[in-house]
């Protein structure tokens, strides 16, 4: 059984990247972004890459969904032993039902601080943890207690979800938006969580409305500040007063959470914000990336003492950014995914961009195909000089680029074998008429990301049901 780290600016920079502060995998919207060195789930020291397949037929009902996870070793995932977890397995919370579309692995982080990586599934207010084991993830979960709209006990409600130490006692905490019955904000359950019943060892509620004159839509969990204590990065809807919206970074601390940076941010009220965190210009702050697809456009914002940096602006990108590779093309979806982590080992972390409605040379025959993105990071921050793009027709990726493939759904960047080299994983969930698939890229020090060597998988690789899939929509790890 591992130890949990905190999470130290020390400690981020010998994570899962062995040279930098590293993100866990950013998924599709729902899925939240924290500082740490990736999942664990079995505790064997190497990263695990947990993906869902939410319209996977479970014993002959369709839609109902499963969720994977392939587990890090020496030689990188393993897929012989990987676990394929439904509401048919035993422990779980639930049944199968018809499209139930089990839906998302979103968040990581132990949760009971047993020392293993627990597993969060989430879809609207039904918020299900699995947890982790010297076996991994093996079917035992728990539903979170949905709170019941009392100010002791705040409604826990859909949308993102955030796992992070706030409170600096080396146990991870619960983070949702959430109501306590008279107004809305952010709802968070300390650490450790009861196995049995889903209860927290405490609760804070922020009325952030009145507080932080924001109305809370998505949460992102990552230490900005550098103290060691994970942060809450709320974005919302109107900001009270003024009609603007708008983000804050709320500083976590052992006696609950203190205003730090407000910014503007582009935000609106909207949960489907995908998001990394990762030190980009190697400063020592972990920096804050999220993807706006509706926009086609990615949102940097650079971390600091109080949260947010006072002296390097928060950027944005798309594909009309001079450097930027491709076509700044409606419905691209630039930006459905974000992951970051040092892929040429220049010790700066780089981003990956999911652009998973992008459409290849040929619109008859690759409308909506899918690519990613490589924007490498510098001692300014993101820079465009270097900039790389993948397709599925990009030398050495398995299959070709194809009509509703959406490769680039999801993002992760992952060195689960710890050769100092990561590898980026891409989901493309429309992949094989919507069964889906996820490849693997190789990274090294002289070449960056690159498709040469690459790999592919698909949910029957694992072990999973043949039918049905939508594999490689969403990641946790």
């Amino acid at each position: 059984m591992r130890a949990r780290a905190l999470t130290t600016a020390a400690a981020c920079a010998v994570t899962l990247l062995g040279l930098v502060a590293a993100t866990p995998a950013a998924a599709d919207g729902t899925a939240a972004a924290r500082t740490g060195a990736g999942a664990d789930f079995n505790g064997d020291g190497y990263p695990d890459l947990a993906i869902g397949a939410h319209t996977a037929t479970v014993n002959g009902v369709k839609r109902a969904g499963v969720v994977t996870v392939a587990y890090g070793s020496a030689t990188g995932l393993r897929y012989d032993t990987a676990s394929v977890i439904s509401q048919a397995t035993p422990g779980v919370p639930g049944e199968p039902a018809e499209n139930g579309q089990w839906r998302a692995v979103t968040a990581h982080g132990d949760l009971d601080g047993d020392g293993y990586d627990d597993l969060v599934v989430n879809w609207a207010e039904k918020n299900t943890v699995l947890w982790g084991s010297a076996k991994g993830i093996t079917g035992a979960g728990t539903t979170v207690t949905t709170g019941s709209y009392r100010a002791d006990d705040p409604k826990v409600l859909g949308g993102t979800v955030g796992v992070g130490d706030v409170n600096g006692d080396g146990i991870d905490d619960f983070i949702t938006r959430g109501n306590n019955g008279a107004s809305y904000g952010l709802s968070v359950r300390l650490g450790p969580l009861d196995r049995t019943t889903g209860a927290s060892a405490g609760v804070w509620f922020r009325n952030t409305g009145s507080l932080d004159k924001l109305l809370t839509s998505a949460v992102h969990v990552g230490d900005m500040t550098g103290d060691g204590i994970d942060d809450i990065v709320v974005s919302g809807g109107v900001v009270l007063g003024n009609g603007t919206p708008g983000g804050v970074v709320l500083k976590g601390s052992p006696g609950g959470l203190v205003k730090g940076s407000t910014y503007g941010g582009p935000y609106a009220y909207s949960t489907h914000y995908p998001a990394a965190f990762g030190d980009l210009n190697k400063d020592g702050y972990q920096d804050l990336v999220t993807g706006h697809p509706e926009q086609n456009k990615i949102y940097v914002a650079y971390g600091g003492p109080n949260g947010v940096s006072d002296t390097v602006k928060a950027r944005s990108y798309s594909q009309a950014t001079s450097g930027v590779p491709g076509l700044d093309e409606e419905g691209d979806r630039f930006g459905s995914a974000v992951a970051i982590g040092d892929t040429d080992r220049d010790g700066y972390a780089d981003l990956i961009i999911g652009a998973a409605y992008e459409t290849g040379g040929d619109p008859a025959t690759t409308t909506a195909s899918g690519a990613i993105t490589v924007l490498r990071g510098s001692a300014s921050g993101i820079t465009t000089t270097g900039a790389k793009s993948f397709t599925q027709n990009a030398k050495g990726i398995p299959s070709t680029s194809e009509n509703d493939d959406h490769f680039g759904s999801a993002t992760a960047v992952i060195d689960t074998d710890r050769d100092g080299n990561p590898e980026v994983y891409v989901g493309g969930n429309g992949e094989d008429g919507y069964k889906g698939r996820v490849w693997k890229l190789p990274t090294g020090a002289s070449t960056g990301v690159t498709g040469v060597g690459s790999t592919s998988f698909h949910l029957g690789t694992l072990g999973g049901p043949a039918s049905g899939g939508n594999f490689g929509y969403r990641f946790a790890g």
